[in-house]
C-alpha cells in the first residue's frame, strides 16, 4: 500500500473544482418561468428548466444542455414525455428536439450576456480611490487576530494559526494565532521541507488529521487530536497556510470547507489592502 492510497482519505481539494456550476449559484431569469408556461399552453410541450446539481427527471424525458464558456453549464432544459391522453401537440414530433435544443442555445447566449455584464461590474466595483493614509499596524494585528478567533469559533475549533511563507530560506513563520500561548510567536520559523501538510495545502489541498499516525508524518506544529491545514493564497501567489485545531477528534463538513474558503479570502484580503496601503504612504511620503 502506497502513501497515497494510505493518506487519500484525509486530503480534500480546497477549494473542490467542478464542471458544473454551483446549484445555488445559478443565475435566475424572472422571465423564464413565464416562458416556458408559454410554451407549454401555447405548443403543448412541456419543458422544465432543470438548475446544475439538481437530480434530472426520468429517463424517457429529453434533455438539453444549456452551455456556457469554460465547458460549464447552468442547467438543462428538459422536454418531458407528453402525457396528454390525447397526446396533441402544435410542433411535429420531428421538429420537438430542434424547438428546444435552438431554446437552449439562445438561453446560453442569454447566461453568457449577464456573465459579462457581472464581470464588467465587479471589475468597475474593483477601480476604488484608496486615500493616502499610514497603515495602521495596531489596527491591522487585531483583524487579523480577530479573524483567526471568529474563524475558528464558526469551526468549532479550540484555537488557530497564521504562517507566511517565506521563499527566500524555504520556511513558514508564525505570524497570527489565536487559542494557544503567546510565545508560541516567538517560536523559530519552521522549515517549508520538514512540514508536509502545509506543502500538500499550498498545492491546493486542504489536509485534515484526526488519527495519531498520521501527526507525524504529516508535521502538525500543535498537539491537538483534530489538526486542518488550509492554503491562504492571492490570485498570483501562495501567501502560507492556516491551521485550525480542535480538542476532539472529528472531521469536516462540506459547509464547514466554505467557511473555511471564506475565511482564508478574507485574510488574503487584509494582506493585500496592507499593502497597498504601504505602497500608497510611500508614494506620498
Amino acid at each position: 500500500m502506497n502513501n497515497t492510497e494510505f493518506y487519500e482519505k484525509h486530503l480534500c481539494t480546497f477549494p473542490s473544482n467542478s464542471v458544473l456550476l454551483d446549484h445555488e449559484d445559478v443565475p435566475f431569469f424572472g422571465s423564464l418561468p413565464g416562458l416556458l408556461r408559454s410554451i407549454r399552453s401555447s405548443f403543448g410541450l412541456d419543458v422544465i428548466f432543470v438548475r446544475a446539481g439538481a437530480r434530472l427527471p426520468d429517463i424517457m424525458s429529453r434533455c438539453f444542455t444549456v452551455k456556457v464558456d469554460g465547458g460549464k453549464s447552468p442547467g438543462n432544459l428538459v422536454l418531458l414525455p407528453n402525457n396528454d391522453s390525447s397526446g396533441k401537440t402544435i410542433v411535429p414530433n420531428s421538429q420537438q428536439e430542434e424547438f428546444v435544443n435552438s431554446l437552449a442555445l439562445l438561453l446560453g447566449d442569454a447566461y453568457r450576456w449577464q456573465q459579462m455584464v457581472r464581470r464588467c461590474e465587479e471589475e468597475l466595483a474593483s477601480i476604488v480611490q484608496l486615500p493616502s493614509a499610514k497603515l495602521n499596524e495596531t489596527r491591522f494585528t487585531e483583524t487579523l487576530f480577530n479573524i483567526l478567533k471568529a474563524g475558528a469559533k464558526l469551526l468549532n475549533c479550540q484555537a488557530a494559526s497564521f504562517y507566511v511563507l517565506n521563499t527566500d530560506n524555504n520556511t513558514l513563520k508564525l505570524r497570527s494565532c489565536w487559542g494557544l500561548p503567546e510565545e508560541s510567536l516567538l517560536a523559530e520559523p519552521r522549515k517549508l521541507g520538514d512540514s508536509l501538510a502545509d506543502i500538500e495545502a499550498m498545492l491546493g489541498q486542504a489536509v485534515i488529521l484526526n488519527e495519531d499516525y498520521l501527526f507525524e508524518t504529516w508535521k502538525s506544529p500543535e498537539s491537538f487530536p483534530t489538526a486542518l491545514c488550509v492554503p491562504v493564497m492571492s490570485p498570483v501567489t501562495i501567501i502560507g497556510t492556516l491551521w485550525f485545531f480542535a480538542e476532539i477528534r472529528r472531521d469536516f463538513s462540506d459547509h464547514d470547507k466554505y467557511l473555511i474558503e471564506i475565511i482564508t479570502g478574507r485574510i488574503s484580503a487584509e494582506l493585500e489592502r496592507a499593502a497597498l496601503e504601504r505602497e500608497l504612504a510611500q508614494k506620498s511620503a
